[in-house]
């Protein structure tokens, strides 16, 4: 398990910094306004995607060990078309979005959504590396096309990012499409008494995980609407900058929950799905501190040195964000101890609660305090989340007192455990 861990988390290492790369390059030649312009494409992306997932994510990883991988697909591919022709027609008929990007943004979502169905059935039959590989093909695509757009062809233009976001999207799904052959087996249509029951089973596991991950995402990218309203495009720009940032020491925890979510999936031992979770949290933490230490103390003059002038002030950003994107290990880790088990619903209720908390703060300290208020409310939701999750790990938790804390040998064996791997690496 250890193995797969460090190799999401090298995946995603890469990632991240290939997706930093693609900040740097739009930043420096489309300046704050045509960053804050990219922000808000990917957010709806994403506010797109999390309701596709109503009947793919998480759900397929769970149901995956359990059902062909055939029958499931179906029903999630048909609900990933619908739910970007119905957001295309809110986007048109609310004006949410510039109408130049409404059909782009819609078919873009389309083709994330069905290569994350696929990496999903991977991630449910443990091929944690294959799922990796389609994840870093976006990013690695993404940066190639800026770069001969921006600077071979002097493109100096929003769309020749979204026409980047194209090949990389679709190159990403047509490799997911081998890896599921190559994996997941033959495909067959299933019977209509298959379908039937496993759109029940998608729908009552994929409502209850992905109600979490709206409130969440509401929580999380809600500001780059509000500050666009109250203020600028710039002021997103520079903010959403700040966020990458900060939440890429996200990484870590999110590479641990992959391989973490998995295991605890193919387990019925409900006392070892707890005492993994609590030491993977601890590790998480650990790891996650020292570089939240790092990122806060890096002076404003690096930021416009990286991303160009008018950035200054991403520094300031990343320290009102810090706090909660720390706390919020424990959310993601211990959050995705109750969604291996089928308890989705304890994370609905803490996301639920942290974006009431959003609301309520961005109300209030956004229009008086612009982007400094949004990321300290942001941080005072991610904490209040974080300490619901923690609240009920420690309710249900079978595990006494002495093995809740962390002990030492726990902390000696995880040592012990990343050393081993690596003499073997080697």
């Amino acid at each position: 398990m250890l193995g797969k861990i460090l190799n999401t988390f090298g995946t995603r290492l890469i990632s991240a910094i290939l997706n930093l790369l693609i900040v740097i390059t739009i930043s420096q030649l489309l300046g704050p306004e045509g960053k804050g312009i990219q922000g808000i494409l990917i957010a709806t992306i994403a506010y797109i995607l999390v309701f596709a997932n109503l009947m793919g994510g998480g759900a397929i990883v769970f149901l995956t060990p359990r059902f062909h991988y055939a029958v499931i697909i179906v029903p999630a591919y048909l609900w990933s078309i619908i739910t970007a022709t119905l957001f295309f027609v809110i986007l048109y008929v609310f004006k949410l979005l510039d109408a130049q990007f409404i059909m782009h943004v819609c078919l873009l979502s389309i083709i994330n959504a069905l290569t994350s169905i696929n990496s999903s059935i991977l991630i449910g039959k443990e091929k944690i590396s294959a799922s990796n590989l389609i994840a870093l093909i976006q990013p690695f695509v993404t940066i190639i096309g800026l770069v001969i757009f921006f600077y071979v062809l002097n493109e100096l233009s929003i769309f020749s990012y979204i026409i980047s976001l194209y090949v990389a999207f679709g190159s990403s799904f047509f490799m997911s499409l081998y890896l599921l052959k190559k994996y997941a087996g033959v495909f067959r249509f299933g019977s209509i008494v298959e379908y039937y029951a496993i759109i029940k089973q998608m729908l009552h596991y994929g409502i209850l995980n992905q109600l979490a991950h709206i409130f969440q995402l509401l929580s999380f990218r809600m500001s780059f609407y509000w500050l666009e309203q109250v203020y600028s495009e710039a002021e997103v720009g520079i903010y959403s900058n700040g966020t990458s940032l900060v939440e890429s020491i996200w990484l870590i925890s999110r590479s641990i929950c992959m391989v973490q979510y998995a295991r605890i999936s193919n387990t019925n031992d409900i006392k070892y799905a707890q005492k993994l979770t609590v030491n993977l949290t601890l590790a998480g933490m650990v790891a996650s501190l020292f570089l939240v230490l790092i990122m806060v103390l890096l002076p404003p003059e690096l930021f416009t040195f990286v991303f160009g002038q008018g950035f200054a002030d991403v520094g300031r950003v990343i320290q009102s964000l810090a706090p909660g994107v720390l706390f919020f290990n424990i959310a993601l880790i211990m959050g995705h101890y109750f969604s291996g088990i089928g308890k989705y619903h304890i994370n609905t209720i803490a996301s639920f609660a942290g974006l009431i908390i959003s609301i309520l703060l961005f109300a209030v300290m956004i229009p008086r305090f612009g982007i400094f208020g949004a990321g300290w409310a942001t941080s005072i939701s991610y904490t209040f989340t974080s300490l619901v999750v923690l609240l009920f790990f420690i309710k249900e938790s079978k595990l006494n007192k002495s093995e809740i804390i962390p002990t030492g040998k726990d902390i000696y064996d995880l040592f012990q455990a990343l050393r081993t791997h690596f003499n073997i690496k080697k």
